[in-house]
């Protein structure tokens, strides 16, 4: 560690980071467009200029790197005036469309614009125009927003490897342009340059003219796509503030970065699958008892009376969260029942890869860490209750053929699912099961890592957790993980202690 100074306050920090960095880090933000941390350092945009004493210019933080005793000014007079002139430069040729710009509420250009300059542009000439257009399927293009911070193009020539955007022509007339429209439909990871553009050059034609930025609520979540665990951000319709009817709709995923993880991408699978949850019209809105809509008291009581026998099965679900798994676990722990696990769908990764696995479950590692054994294992007999937790998503084919034949066989067969599914035809009482975003939840990814979902919305229709149809003595899904920390990993969790990128096993 080495001792430097910040605006005059001394602060320690790692050896060899760059200022933007060991300023990030302590908790000051300077302005930038073309730095990520994901990518090579461009220091082009020039907006991260600061001061440091003894140097003759201001110098950009995201290229100068600290050393002991330096002593760095980021909101002094020359550094504001220098800012103040790169946003001149950068709005000379922008159209300012910001009313009609999807980019408006999230736009670095807009909010830099006010914390620094708010000057009336100077420039009296003709703005150069680019055609606004559709790169690919996915993805549209607007040169005339851009700011040129090239982090489009190295993400696609240095993460993705596939080349699909550069830079042509030189000074004023320099723009981006997509010369392979056909591999960026192709590849899987393509969705990523409309969330690292800092303006709003790029987009997705999804989600283009639907909903504006401040009239959803934004929420730290985990990706349900597979094993990986990768940090999402769920954009949800804040019904109360609209009067248009698309109540709690989940209208964008993107990306949310976990330094501990090392993630700061998803993939397109994950970003798009927001559309499989906003499926009202398959949800189960209240339990169904042999065809027929009961209330929650009724469903409460009949599981009461019908799991009250000797020979019952409990099977859990890789696509459902630590509370929910672990309150069926301790509900067949209370009853004696057997206990067990299916095994998760397997699909076959693309050649990018990057943080994708194989498996489409992001429960998976919890149930190994548990030792269950597979349903591959289950006896041929006859349940006299069976309860089984599904969620969207699949599982492996064969753990499908089996638990339907369990559920089938069962004197009384219980599924706790969302969407209504062959598995819950099957069963005599169907329970309505919450998505991911309609409550807090953990999961532990392939990597060991045990990580906390934000709830987004209030639970739809008439769906609960499962420990209150179980009638369990829990007042929150806090309680059940603490417990499941404390007896299956022998650790002092809360969901406080996992923080924002949780706590590695």
């Amino acid at each position: 560690m080495i001792s430097i100074k910040i605006n005059d306050r001394e602060y320690q920090v790692e050896e060899g980071k760059t200022i933007l960095e060991a300023a990030r880090e302590i908790g000051i933000e300077i302005p930038h467009y073309c730095y990520h941390p994901a990518l090579s350092i461009a220091g082009n945009c020039r907006m991260c200029l600061v001061e440091v004493k003894g140097m003759p210019k201001p110098m950009t933080a995201c290229s100068t790197r600290v050393s002991d005793g330096m002593e760095i000014y980021t909101d002094s007079k020359i550094v504001k005036e220098a800012r103040k002139g790169v946003l001149e430069f950068i709005l000379l040729d922008h159209p300012v469309d910001c009313p009609i710009c999807d980019k408006s509420g999230e736009c670095k250009l807009q909010d830099y614009y006010f914390e620094h300059s708010a000057q009336k542009s100077r420039y009296e000439f003709p703005k150069e125009r680019h055609k606004v257009e559709k790169i690919s399927k996915k993805i549209y293009l607007n040169p005339n927003r851009c700011v040129l911070c090239t982090r489009c193009v190295r993400f696609l020539r240095e993460v993705t490897k596939t080349y699909e955007l550069t830079t042509v022509e030189r000074g004023s007339h320099a723009h981006i342009v997509c010369v392979d429209p056909e591999s960026l439909d192709n590849n899987p990871w393509a969705s990523n340059i409309a969330d690292i553009c800092p303006v709003g050059a790029l987009g997705l034609n999804e989600f283009r003219f639907k909903k504006r930025v401040w009239f959803t609520k934004k929420v730290k979540a985990i990706c349900q796509g597979c094993a990986a665990g990768c940090n999402i951000y769920v954009d949800v319709s804040n019904r109360k503030q609209l009067l248009d009817g698309d109540d709690d709709e989940i209208v964008r995923i993107h990306t949310a970065e976990n330094r501990k993880l090392g993630q700061f991408f998803i993939c397109d699978e994950g970003r798009y699958s927001y559309k499989l949850y906003n499926d009202k019209e398959n949800r189960v809105k209240s339990p169904i008892l042999e065809g027929e809509e009961i209330n929650f008291e009724k469903a409460v009581e009949v599981i009461r009376k019908k799991s009250n026998v000797r020979k019952g099965v409990v099977i859990l679900s890789p696509l459902h969260s630590i509370e929910e798994n672990y309150a069926a676990y301790l509900f067949a722990r209370e009853k004696g029942f057997d206990v067990f696990r299916p095994s998760s769908f397997r699909k076959e990764l693309p050649e990018i890869a990057l943080y994708m696995e194989e498996k489409k479950a992001p429960n998976d590692r919890m149930l190994k860490l548990m030792k269950l054994p597979k349903v591959s294992e289950i006896e041929e007999i006859d349940y006299d209750f069976a309860l089984f937790l599904h969620n969207v998503g699949k599982i492996h084919s064969k753990s499908e053929v089996r638990i339907l034949s369990v559920l089938k066989r069962a004197t009384f067969s219980v599924v706790f699912e969302p969407m209504l599914s062959d598995f819950g035809k099957s069963a005599n009482l169907v329970l309505p099961a919450p998505i991911f975003v309609e409550e807090d939840g953990c999961y532990i990814n392939n990597k060991n890592l045990v990580q906390h979902s934000h709830k987004a919305c209030d639970y739809m229709f008439n769906a609960r957790p499962l420990w209150e149809f179980l009638e369990s003595d829990f007042k929150s899904g806090e309680e059940i993980f603490v417990r499941f920390a404390k007896e299956q990993l022998d650790k002092d969790l809360n969901y406080q202690k996992l923080g924002t990128e949780g706590f590695e096993l």
